[in-house]
């Protein structure tokens, strides 16, 4: 393949690049990166596009080769910027600092003119594109653990092989005989890597406006936590031994809507649900049913842990306090607590729950009960419950 056709895949790769990058940033808002990887992918094409011209410009081969070069490495400098702002998915001053190496590179070329050394020229160039594709690289990788969206793998994986690329190319340049890929086919190899890093940029994109969709749907716009729809779709489809229910209420929240208007009713329901959510064991499945009803899901219980769980949520929230025109209102909940047994059906298992929690309604409220075929109170179940009562 012709130096010629090469260029223009080249600027191509980069124009393609350019016009997704503005349009995904158009139609998805101020994502952070996107315009700065439009505008690099714009200043590469048209780094390109000079290099592949003649004197026919109007512009003397020198001026050329100089606007060339310098685009160029300022068009990689802003690839990693754009990438570092992307993957941050904030856009952050400390992070134009990859800028400083191709700014560096321009002010040596116009103070010495060593860019007219064809060779000198290629390796300077693509020796600092691979440092400027390392650096994002790393980045895209690195924040894969705060973030693990697959897109970034390939995203990742794109850049690092564009800069295996471009450090053959520097070894093409400076070891003609002895390198492993001629630089013509390497610099070919790098236009498929290109239209990939602008692919894997829009797929990561697209997972995050899709993870944000399955978040928003899955959780309780008021509180904050998950809603009944995650709750229930985050149910095992069986049940078995040691698996529980906890049915949790807000003692006497309607006295506080009457009182102190629904504002600060959602404030109480704020508080209470993020004081249970501190409270509750990492791997229990928990959401707001609804109104100022919570529940729990629990795995590998007994009566009595179960019991503790729930006993220990209830005096959680009974240590909240708020103030609300001038006067102290303290919430407190009510919870029933059931666990399965063979038969039994989940829907079964949470109208044991929320037959316990009728029970702690009418013993007053501000209390914790466990169901009981037996129809005796949970503190005599077990001695356990007692100790998790009084304790």
């Amino acid at each position: 393949m012709d130096l010629a056709t090469v260029l223009l895949l080249h600027k191509s790769s980069f124009i393609v690049g350019a016009i997704c990058f503005f349009y995904v940033r158009w139609r998805s808002g101020a994502t952070p990166g996107l315009g700065v990887l439009a505008g690099s992918f714009s200043l590469l094409a048209i780094a390109s596009t000079l290099a592949g011209l003649d004197e026919s410009l109007h512009m003397s081969d020198d001026a050329r080769t100089f606007w060339s070069f310098s685009l160029g490495a300022n068009g990689y400098g802003l690839m990693a910027v754009g990438l570092f702002g992307l993957s941050r998915r904030q856009n952050s001053l400390r992070d134009w600092w990859p800028l400083l190496l191709p700014v560096v590179l321009t002010l040596s070329a116009v103070i010495t003119p060593w860019y007219l050394n064809n060779g000198l020229r290629a390796s300077v160039f693509n020796g600092s594109a691979a440092v400027l594709l390392a650096l994002s690289g790393f980045v895209i990788a690195h924040d894969f653990f705060h973030e693990r969206l697959t897109a970034r793998l390939g995203l990742s994986a794109s850049i690092w092989v564009a800069t295996s690329l471009s450090v053959l190319v520097v070894v093409g340049f400076v070891f003609p005989n002895d390198a492993p890929l001629p630089p013509r086919y390497a610099f070919f190899l790098l236009i498929i890597c290109h239209f990939a890093v602008a692919l894997f940029v829009l797929v990561l994109v697209q997972e995050r406006a899709e993870e944000k969709l399955t978040r928003l749907a899955n959780t309780d716009m008021l509180t904050g936590i998950p809603n009944r729809q995650h709750f229930f779709n985050s149910l095992p489809k069986s049940l078995g031994p040691g698996d529980a229910f906890v049915l949790i209420d807000i003692d006497f929240f309607k006295r506080v809507n009457d009182m102190y208007g629904h504002d600060k009713g959602d404030v109480v329901l704020i508080n209470v649900a993020r004081t249970i959510a501190q409270n509750v064991p990492p791997s229990c499945v928990f959401g707001r049913l609804g109104g100022e009803e919570f529940s729990l899901f629990l795995r590998g219980q007994t009566q009595s842990s179960a019991f503790a769980h729930a006993e220990q949520i209830r005096e959680a929230v009974s240590a909240v306090s708020l103030v609300f025109e001038g006067n102290q209102v303290t919430p407190s909940v009510s919870a029933g607590v059931a666990l399965w047994e063979a038969g039994l059906t989940d829907q079964d298992v949470q109208k044991r729950a929320d037959q316990a929690l009728y029970i702690a309604k009418n013993n007053g409220r501000n209390r914790v009960e466990l169901f009981s075929s037996t129809g005796l109170p949970s503190s005599f179940l077990a001695p356990e419950l007692a100790q998790a009562r009084a304790g």
